[in-house]
């Protein structure tokens, strides 16, 4: 199996087409995700908002079927603007976020056990503070916990 990547991305882009554009764009560059990525998690994204509001933080979760992603891994954006998202839970709310996290999946199965493990992490106020403002070293030892909810593909 692939060892699951992590990578942190900061960001300063205004629209969340931009923000989009330019996480495909870093993903595709890694190697991670195929050409199709950009176009499905927008389409995902329009179909299916992944916005959700913790009452002390405001987070996107853009995710997409395992058949745009290469190799397992998780991006933590941390953007210098808020953009919208509309909200998991009520497609009609618009919610402002400065961090997205970028689950990549290979294998169905992983999908809802590493959505799950990254919804845990964000109930806790704290913790949403180091993703946005803490050093990229303890934000990788933070995300390791996600990565580490990734089980190999059969």
């Amino acid at each position: 199996m692939t060892e699951p990547r992590l990578i942190i991305a900061n960001l300063g882009v205004e629209t969340s087409h931009e923000l989009f554009a330019a996480i495909s764009s870093r993903l595709a560059d890694e190697g991670l995700v195929k050409a199709s990525f950009l176009s499905a998690a927008e389409a995902r994204e329009a179909t299916y908002p992944t916005g959700l509001d913790f009452g002390h933080i405001q987070v996107a979760i853009p995710h997409v079927d395992p058949d745009h992603v290469v190799a397992p891994g998780l991006l933590l954006c941390r953007n210098a603007h808020k953009t919208v998202f509309h909200a998991m839970d009520d497609p009609e709310r618009a919610l402002d976020a400065r961090l997205s996290i970028w689950p990549l999946v290979t294998a169905p199965h992983n999908q809802v056990r590493m959505l799950g493990a990254v919804i845990d992490l964000l109930q806790e106020p704290s913790y949403c503070q180091l993703l946005l403002d803490g050093d990229e070293a303890d934000v990788r030892s933070a995300l390791q916990k996600v990565l580490d909810s990734i089980e190999p593909a059969d």
